[in-house]
C-alpha cells in the first residue's frame, strides 16, 4: 500500500517538473505585449488575464471623459495563436458602448496592430498601437 502511494508521489513530482516550465513558456508568448500602449487619444494597459490578453484604460487625453472611462476594461479574451499573434478577442468602444471583435499582431518594429471588426476581419479597420510610458503623460487616470 505504501509503495503505491510513493510511486504516485514520484509520478506527480515528475509531472510537475515537466509541466511547470511549459506553463511559463506559454505565458511568455503573450508577455511581449504586456505594458502600456497609446492608440489615438487614450492609453491602454495590456496585461495577461486568465491565459488571455486584456486591456484597461489608464489615460485619456480628454479630461471630460476621464471620470466615466478611466479604469474601464475594454479589451478581453484575446487568445494567443502564436508567439506574436492573438485572436478571438473583443473590444468595447468606450464612446458608444458597442462591442466589436478583435485580433492583434505584434510586429517586428515594436508596434501592435489591432484588427477591429464585425463579422469579417477583411471589412474591419486596423489600429496601430505604440508603447508609451504613462508616467510621462499629464492627467493620468
Amino acid at each position: 500500500m505504501k509503495t503505491g502511494k510513493g510511486k504516485r508521489r514520484i509520478v506527480a513530482c515528475l509531472l510537475a517538473v515537466l509541466v511547470l516550465p511549459m506553463i511559463s513558456i506559454a505565458k511568455s508568448d503573450a508577455s511581449n505585449v504586456d505594458g502600456t500602449w497609446i492608440v489615438s487619444d487614450l492609453v491602454l494597459h495590456i496585461f495577461d488575464c486568465q491565459r488571455t490578453v486584456c486591456g484597461q484604460i489608464v489615460w485619456i487625453k480628454d479630461a471630460t471623459r476621464r471620470p466615466s472611462q478611466c479604469g474601464k476594461t475594454i479589451i478581453w479574451g484575446l487568445e494567443p495563436k502564436g508567439p506574436a499573434e492573438w485572436s478571438g478577442g473583443s473590444i468595447l468602444d468606450p464612446n458608444d458602448g458597442k462591442t466589436y471583435r478583435l485580433s492583434a499582431t505584434y510586429e517586428t518594429d515594436g508596434t501592435l496592430h489591432a484588427r477591429i471588426f464585425t463579422g469579417v476581419p477583411l471589412l474591419g479597420k486596423t489600429e496601430i498601437l505604440k508603447r508609451v510610458d504613462v508616467r510621462e503623460l499629464t492627467g493620468r487616470c
